[in-house]
């Protein structure tokens, strides 16, 4: 690969940003129990460090979803038995794009019973939706095609990167906040 990485958000900047995204989370549910649900793989690292910050008593899971056959989603399964029933679901995303995935999902956890759902998602990338969706919570917005590290994956590399990047332009470094 001849692309050089270019920081978008440094790993100081996510950090202060998943506190707050925890603190406003804790206090909009300081009264309700709370599902979490984890969309594999790309939320993993975002989870586990807005778990660690929201400190207070919930239920976590996970959940994948297949939408390999035909270009469409197939299927939605849980990785444990999770109860949602009458329970207040938060669905932790890495990157929300287009919105048909979370489309999908929302309906899949509203027909088992859930009570309510809300999305928080690591990256938004708003201009690129395609289904009337949108993040509860967001800890970053951007415009950039390509955006990895900090658990999210290009090809499934770079998700160990403690910052979220993106390729430089050809000739160039690029230093410039999407936000």
């Amino acid at each position: 690969m001849n692309k050089s990485i270019a920081e978008l958000y440094s790993a100081n900047e996510i950090a202060a940003r998943v506190e707050q995204l925890a603190a406003e989370i804790k206090e909009k549910h300081k009264d309700n129990n709370l599902v979490v649900l984890g969309v594999l793989e790309d939320s993993f690292v975002f989870l586990a460090d807005l778990l660690r910050r929201l400190d207070t008593p919930i239920h976590t899971n996970f959940l994948r979803f297949d939408h390999r056959s035909f270009g469409g989603l197939q299927d939605l399964s849980f990785s444990t038995q999770a109860d949602i029933r009458n329970q207040n679901v938060l669905l932790v995303e890495g990157v929300l794009e287009t919105g048909v995935t979370q489309a999908y999902i929302l309906e899949q956890l509203k027909e088992r019973g859930a009570a309510n759902v809300e999305i928080c998602v690591l990256v938004d990338k708003p201009d690129r939706r395609r289904a009337s969706i949108e993040a509860d919570w967001r800890a970053f917005e951007t415009h950039e095609d390509y955006v990895f590290g900090y658990g999210l994956g290009f090809h499934e590399r770079f998700r160990e990167l403690p910052f979220l990047a993106t390729f430089a332009p050809m000739g160039g470094t690029k230093k410039e906040k999407a936000s």
